[in-house]
């Protein structure tokens, strides 16, 4: 198959991706990494500068970046679901995890720079912008919790229409909340330099490679076994694919496009100088940005679950998807007038039952893992990566402390429950969306919404 052709991203990487041979046989080492997105490749770079004689070996079925970490829309993003719940347990341990999901963001730009991985990190701040009066609403009553937990003016701020004005020139402006602890990159770009830097210092990367079975002490692949007293899991929505695991996220699948690259003209008259990104804040919400080649990459609008949990190619492309995509981008921007795509893709990611982010450790055992970023990984993964070296180096450290890790989230119903849930939970998104659209407030969708877990 061609690489290039599963995102934009892996296309920019300017040539097919050269793959690492497969696992050549039996192993033993210290770690055992399963995954090789970005939960796992980070947590393989930061074992190999904690401890440059660890033995570790990731194990990947495609090659590096290959997921959602190749295919996502770029927002390194100071964000992590579940934080507000955390916020209700203990509010001083999760004063310490917002702190350091901020701190986060920086760190990659730090290793970016550091190791020499020309990912197009750009820190320009992040705009959720709000096209009609309800969405105002509701990004208003988001900015007042997020000042009651701790985010200061420094690192959010609301912004009246005239000064989003400023920033990007969209169709219908009522407001939007300006992010600063945001940056936009090239998410292939990131994977592919952080598995070089992590096989740099000495990890081993066995890429064509399928986990078929992960107990304690041993991962069994299509290859050979690896064994290792300390199993890292990082396969997100395709832990499902594992038995016994199929409830365990729920495999969601997310569209984008990218236009041809824009002019100057085009750009002055859309804004955007600063490279920053920038989404709606609709139900089905949209994110977008600025690409460094001058596109906009766009993603939102729709997800799609299918029965069983199931994964699979045939699920990337879907112009229905794709022209909700093309919709929205006319209607936020209607200067581009007449404009090209070039690219179109899609991907899957996990969603956990309760969507709270979270990290599992068992030392009776010996795995851990991250399950799911929920959709938000590019920058929360970085952070698992770090607590998840501590954790398989047997270190007791303030990041092991941090309450996101021994969360357990609750499995998802059994089908076919789960199929009619996620139907359920899609139309009143889009019915609620309509309806502010409209002008009005359905406060049955809003309770619904609530009851589901799925509002703000």
């Amino acid at each position: 198959m061609s690489y290039r052709s599963i995102s934009f991203w892996f296309d920019s990487l300017g040539a097919e991706p050269e793959l690492r041979p497969p696992l050549p046989g039996d192993r033993e080492v210290d770690v055992a990494i399963v995954g090789g997105g970005f939960t796992g490749l980070w947590t393989a770079y930061y074992l190999m500068r904690a401890d440059p004689s660890c033995r570790v070996a990731v194990i990947e079925r495609e090659t590096a970046g290959f997921g959602a970490s190749g295919r996502n829309g770029g927002h390194c993003v100071a964000l992590l679901h579940g934080l507000e719940d955390f916020f209700e347990r203990d509010p001083l341990s999760a004063a310490a995890l917002r702190e350091a999901i901020k701190a986060t963001v920086d760190e990659v730009g730090a290793v970016c720079k550091a190791e020499g991985i020309e990912a197009d990190f750009h820190k320009g701040g992040g705009l959720e912008l709000a096209t009609n009066a309800r969405q105002a609403e509701r990004l208003r009553e988001n900015l007042e919790f997020e000042r009651e937990i701790g985010w200061t003016e420094e690192d959010v701020y609301w912004l009246e229409p005239d000064r989003v004005a400023t920033r990007i020139r969209i169709a219908s402006n009522h407001g939007g909340i300006f992010n600063a602890n945001t940056a936009a990159l090239n998410p292939a770009k990131l994977a592919r330099g952080v598995a070089d830097a992590a096989e740099r210092r000495g990890a081993s990367i066995y890429e064509q490679t399928t986990a078929l079975e992960v107990e304690p002490g041993r991962v069994r692949t299509s290859h050979g076994s690896v064994r290792a007293p300390r199993i890292v899991m990082a396969l997100d929505a395709h832990a499902t694919l594992l038995h016994g695991r199929r409830r365990n996220v729920m495999p969601i699948y997310e569209h984008m496009i990218a236009t041809e690259p824009l002019s100057d003209r085009m750009w002055d008259e859309i804004g955007l100088a600063e490279r920053g990104l920038f989404g709606d804040h609709s139900r089905l919400f949209t994110y977008a940005q600025r690409t460094a080649d001058n596109r906009i990459a766009i993603g939102g609008r729709n997800f799609d679950y299918h029965y069983g949990s199931a994964i699979g190619v045939r699920f990337e492309k879907s112009m229905h998807a794709e022209q909700l995509l093309i919709d929205s981008l006319r209607e936020m921007l209607p200067q581009l007038g007449d404009f090209a795509i070039t690219h179109r893709w899609g991907g899957v990611l996990g969603i956990p039952r309760d969507f709270i982010s979270a990290i599992s450790t068992d030392e009776t055992t010996g795995i851990a893992g991250m399950h799911s970023h929920t959709g938000e990984g590019v920058c929360p993964s970085n952070l698992a990566g770090r607590t998840l070296c501590d954790i398989a180096l047997g270190r007791k450290t303030p990041l092991t402390e941090l309450p996101w890790v021994g969360h357990q989230s609750p499995q998802w119903e059994p089908e076919p429950l789960r199929w009619i849930g996620a139907q359920v939970a899609r139309s009143l998104l889009v019915a609620s969306d309509r309806a502010e659209k409209r002008g009005r407030r359905s406060r049955v969708h809003d309770l619904l919404l609530r009851t589901m877990n799925l509002d703000d």
